[in-house]
This record gives C-alpha cells, structure tokens and sequence, in this order.
C-alpha cells in the first residue's frame, strides 16, 4: 500500500499547487456569481484533468474507467477505485476564506485502503492506510480518550436543518447546557481530519447526501481510534442520512440525549 500512498500523495500535492495559484489570481469577489463560479471551476477542472489522468494513466496503463462525476474525479481499475474531491470547502475558496482541502479515497473490493485530507494553505497532509494508523504530516494520529463535558468543541454540517426539526430539541438542549461550541467550516473533509487531530471533539451531520465527501475522512477517524455511527448507535452509518463522530464517551453522550 506503501506505493500507491506515496503516487496519491504526488497527486493531492499537485492538485494543492494548482488551486494554490487559481486562489491567488482569482479575483472574482466583486461579481459573484453562480456564471463566473461556473466558468472559473471549469478552468481549473481543465488543468485538474489534465495532470490527474495522465499520473493515473501512467500507472494504469490500460482497462480504465474514468468517471468525472460532479465535483469528483473517480477513477476505476478493476477492483479499486480512486475517488478524488479537488475542492472540499468551494464557497470558502471563491470568498477567499483560508479553509478548503483535498481529499484521496482510495477503495479496493468496497473498502476504503488509503485516505489523504490535504489543506494546500496550511500544508497539512492528513494520512491513513487501514490497518496502519492515521498521520498527519508524518506524526502519528490519536483520537484523544480524555472527556469532560466542558469545553467541548462540535463541528456541524452546514445545514440549518438542526435547528429547524423538532427531533432535533434534545441535541439542541445538549448544546446549551454543556456550553459546548460549535463551527460550520464548510468542509466536511477537514472536519473529520480535524476530529482525528483531537482539533474538535465531535462532527454531527444529519443531512449526508453523498457519502463520497466522508471516504476519506472516515478511515482516518477510524485509524487514530475514534468511533463513527448514525444518531442511533448503528455502525452501519452508510444506509442512513446522518453520521456521528467522536471518541466512545462524547459519542455516548450525544446519543442518549437524542434518544
């Protein structure tokens, strides 16, 4: 697995470059708008296309799938599946707020295998091979074991469906009374990293529509000793709308509040 990390690291850094240079020149703020978003993301998919197909190609010489999705270049050899997420945070990048990444799944026979989170701003390359730990820039990942019930810090999807549902008044009462902060960061790739790192104590969403946005998140979660179910307690979080982050005891504390 140790190879195929070390190509999809040269891939996520290449990709980091070029929305590095296109964050830097762009300059659209004045006007926008959902035509020059369109028109801009083409541009740098066009140079995203370029470069990741001809690394995939090279190492995949024949018998490849290439399935550009929207917002995600997937591509499939066989039994294993890259699926590549250019842009996790796109409304931060075209207001110029610091806070996007880049995400690597690597899937082989429906397994995710390796995983990369990458924030090009900061150059922190969040890592994971099942099986082997999570890293971050090299240093090993654990999801830290110690609860209390102050300070505690919740990173939210970016719907405002938590506070519009009356099922979900028990987790809202949780949050008042533990005083416990909560972020909308708008990119879910870095929230999941960032729970890893122990740089938040749980992620809540209750509007998963696309599970390929959590792939690579997921496993580095799951490699530094953290726990992921749905609001419930089920571990089979894929065939539900809604995913719960953290290590064992915030997790408890969530889910017998919303029960």
């Amino acid at each position: 697995m140790r190879p195929m990390l070390n190509i999809a690291i040269r891939i996520i850094r290449n990709i980091g470059n070029i929305i590095i240079k296109n964050y830097e020149i762009q300059n659209i703020n004045s006007d926008y708008n959902e035509y020059n978003i369109n028109l801009f993301t083409k541009k740098i998919n066009k140079n995203l296309n370029n470069m990741i197909t001809k690394v995939i190609y090279n190492i995949y010489t024949k018998n490849i799938t290439f399935l550009c999705k929207k917002k995600f270049f997937i591509f499939k050899y066989k039994k294993t599946i890259w699926i590549i997420n250019p842009l996790d945070g796109v409304m931060n990048f075209f207001k110029k707020l610091p806070h996007f990444s880049i995400s690597i799944a690597i899937c082989i026979k429906g397994k995710t295998e390796i995983s990369l989170v990458y924030d090009p701003l900061k150059n922190d390359l969040f890592t994971a091979i099942r099986g082997q730990n999570a890293q971050l820039n090299g240093y090993k990942l654990r999801c830290d074991k110690y609860f209390q019930k102050k300070n505690l810090l919740f990173a939210l999807n970016t719907s405002y469906i938590f506070f519009t549902k009356k099922k979900n008044v028990n987790l809202i009462n949780l949050f008042v009374e533990n005083l416990i902060s909560l972020r909308i960061s708008g990119s879910i790739s870095l929230d999941l990293a960032y729970l890893a790192a122990n740089k938040i104590d749980c992620y809540l969403n209750n509007n998963v529509q696309n599970f390929n946005y959590l792939l690579a998140g997921e496993l580095i979660i799951k490699e530094s000793g953290g726990l992921i179910t749905d609001f419930i307690g089920n571990c089979n979080y894929k065939n539900s709308t809604n995913i719960l982050a953290g290590n064992a005891d915030i997790i408890k504390l969530v889910i017998s509040k919303i029960k």
